[in-house]
């Protein structure tokens, strides 16, 4: 039996009971908790989806840059006959002595899914297409190629971007750098006068 005690304690003034179901989240809070989640999330997606691509990209440039050096080393060791041919969009086959054996073979190299190349050739600043206009990269037995050749990998993702990668006349391979004409070849100068500038010598 309750006393008058107990009474006063279970009613102390400004006291009021909560009930269990005040405390929580109301529906609205939880969706747009969720909502939040997904655009972060699907951001964060993106961005993975990005570098990734860009790592390939670079990878397919290097890759690439390696492949030529090869080919001058290989052509400066065999006194010439190593080449590169550019006869696709997807992909480039190099012709050098992989085995060791004094004599070239064949190997296509494919770029990565979504990744294609072109060319141009300064001062020309089109860009072909090595499906519709292949040519080839030949390097002589000093190392050196015919002419200078501006390759660009494009990722088929509009986020990416390319990649440029230039082949100098002298063999020099560069990623990444811009090239303009005109790319010529300085003329020696073949005729000297002979009176010009000297003076007359008394003995």
């Amino acid at each position: 039996m309750r006393t008058q005690k107990d009474k006063q304690i279970a009613n102390l003034p400004g006291e009021t009971l909560k009930s269990g179901n005040a405390a929580g989240f109301s529906l609205t809070e939880l969706l747009i908790v969720v909502a939040v989640i997904g655009i972060v999330s699907s951001f964060a997606v993106i961005n993975f989806f990005t570098s990734t691509r860009n790592l390939k990209l670079a990878g397919a440039t290097r890759n690439m840059a390696t492949y030529l050096e090869k080919a001058r080393i290989d052509s400066v060791r065999r006194h010439g006959g190593a080449t590169v041919n550019l006869n696709s969009s997807t992909s480039y086959t190099v012709n050098i002595d992989f085995n060791g054996t004094g004599t070239a073979t064949a190997q296509t190299i494919s770029l990565p899914d979504g990744v294609t190349l072109s060319y141009k050739q300064p001062p020309a600043n089109n860009n072909n297409n090595p499906d519709n206009q292949p040519t080839t990269i030949a390097y002589d037995w000093r190392g050196r190629a015919a002419n200078t050749i501006v390759i660009t990998l494009t990722d088929s993702n509009a986020n990416v971007g390319a990649d440029t990668l230039v082949e100098g006349a002298a063999g020099d391979i560069s990623v990444d750098t811009t090239v303009t004409g005109p790319v010529t070849v300085p003329v020696p100068q073949t005729s000297v006068p002979t009176t010009t500038g000297i003076k007359t010598m008394h003995y």
